[in-house]
Parts: C-alpha cells; structure tokens; sequence
C-alpha cells in the first residue's frame, strides 16, 4: 500500500509555510522567476537549512521583509490564496499519494496566482 499523505497531516502545513517563507524571502532579495517551485524545491533539497533559517525569520503573514509594494500585494495574495486552500483540502478531506503529488498540486496551485 503506498504512502497516504491526508489533508491534516504535518506534512501538508509545513510544505505551504515553507513555499510562503522561503517565497517570501526570495521575493525580498527580488528573486521573482519560478517562485513557488524554486521556493519548494529549496525546501525539499536543504530542510535542515530552512529550519534553521526559519528561526530567524518572522511570522508566515508578516510582509516586513518585503519593500516593493507589487510583491507585498503579490505575497499577501499567496497568503490568503493558500489559507484557501487549506480551508478546501480540509472539506474535501484531500489525500495525496506521494510528497511528489503534493508538491505537484501545490506548484501548480499557487503559480496561479497573480
């Protein structure tokens, strides 16, 4: 039997913070191009390396960090976009067969918005 990944699993919260943190980031330092992929991709090659940099990092809808004003509204966007989503993968009661499709639907998810 393969690998179930349901919709209140830990795994499934800690990958949509990581995408907003580590996009989050990225988008302060004005790195734009494929943002949530590279931001999960990151997380999913150095997650020892995000946990540490998510120490030092403020809150997930915090848009401190952030000086542009079109990636502030961008992020705040993101932010409500993927509290969205959770609300609806938890009605739905959404499972995912592999960290690949999660990763999968949340890459194609989020690209989305704008």
């Amino acid at each position: 039997m393969g690998l179930k990944i349901k919709w209140n699993d830990d795994r499934v919260r800690g990958a949509t913070t990581a995408v907003l943190l580590i996009a989050r980031d990225r988008l302060g330092r004005g790195v734009t191009d494929n943002l949530i992929q590279a931001s999960l991709a990151d997380y999913r090659n150095d997650p020892a390396g995000y946990k540490a940099a998510k120490a030092a990092w403020s809150e997930v809808s915090d848009v401190g960090p952030l000086t542009n004003p079109r990636h502030v509204a961008y992020y705040q966007k993101l932010v409500s976009t993927v509290d969205g989503l959770m609300k609806k993968m938890i009605q739905a009661k959404r499972q995912f067969n592999s960290l690949a499709e999660l990763d999968n639907f949340l890459i194609f998810t989020l690209s989305r918005v704008q």
